[in-house]
């Protein structure tokens, strides 16, 4: 395993700018979020079970999109929802835009539709304890982290957000860490030599404990502030 090969000096500097935010910048970057309202439109179109249910079967299978996230989300609202089988709804979206990786895909949407009575069961409690969530979906796959798990939580929340409820985001909820997080990493010079994703996602932990920011939210800040001007 590669060693990390950290800049702490960098990760001081990072946690105090981060710390200095006013948290109501990072809510508003929420609320504006492309993805948010795309959601926003997903909820007319599905009860409320169908509706958190597809956002998390979504999100599981978004990885190596052939669009950004956003516009990822804004197909997903113009499409048709079978509000009785959001898994299904998922896969057909799946099928008929053509995309990459589908078969795998299609796997992980058949062991999340395999735990769909422990997902129904725990509903209400997902929604008061994200790191529930958390937990419940790296049970499904049998990891300790994935990236699409952390999305999913992500996007979760999002959704109570649409429902007008804007719960607490845990701290253990780490980073989802995709090539655009990776890219700030090594712009900031918060991690050196090769995007390690083990090392980035230590960093990003450093910089949630000492700037005393949930890694969701983090993620929120690069991906709508940071990346523009650091990577592009």
């Amino acid at each position: 395993m590669e060693k990390c090969n950290i800049n702490s000096e960098k990760i001081d500097l990072i946690s105090r700018f981060f710390k200095s935010v006013d948290f109501d910048c990072y809510y508003r970057l929420e609320i504006t979020d492309p993805q948010l309202e795309a959601l926003k439109r997903i909820r007319l179109k599905c009860n409320e079970n169908c509706f958190y249910k597809f956002i998390i079967a979504a999100s599981l299978v978004a990885y190596r999109l052939k669009t950004n996230g956003e516009t990822y989300w804004n197909n997903l609202s113009g499409f048709d929802i079978d509000p009785t089988d959001p898994y299904k709804s998922v896969e057909m979206f799946l099928i008929k835009n053509r995309e990459l990786a589908r078969n795998a895909k299609l796997k992980r949407l058949s062991s999340l539709k395999d735990s769909d009575e422990m997902l129904t069961s725990g509903l209400e409690d997902y929604k008061r304890d994200l790191g529930k969530l958390y937990e419940m979906l790296l049970g499904i796959y049998g990891a300790s982290y994935q990236k699409t798990v952390s999305f999913a939580c992500k996007m979760f929340h999002y959704g109570l957000i649409a429902e007008g409820i804007h719960g607490t985001v845990p701290k253990k909820i780490p980073i989802p860490l995709d090539n655009r997080i990776l890219k700030v990493s090594k712009s900031l010079g918060l991690i050196n030599g090769q995007k390690n994703t083990v090392c980035a996602l230590k960093v990003w932990e450093k910089v949630s404990e000492k700037s005393g920011i949930d890694q969701l939210h983090l993620d929120v800040f690069v991906w709508r502030k940071m990346y523009s001007v650091f990577v592009r």
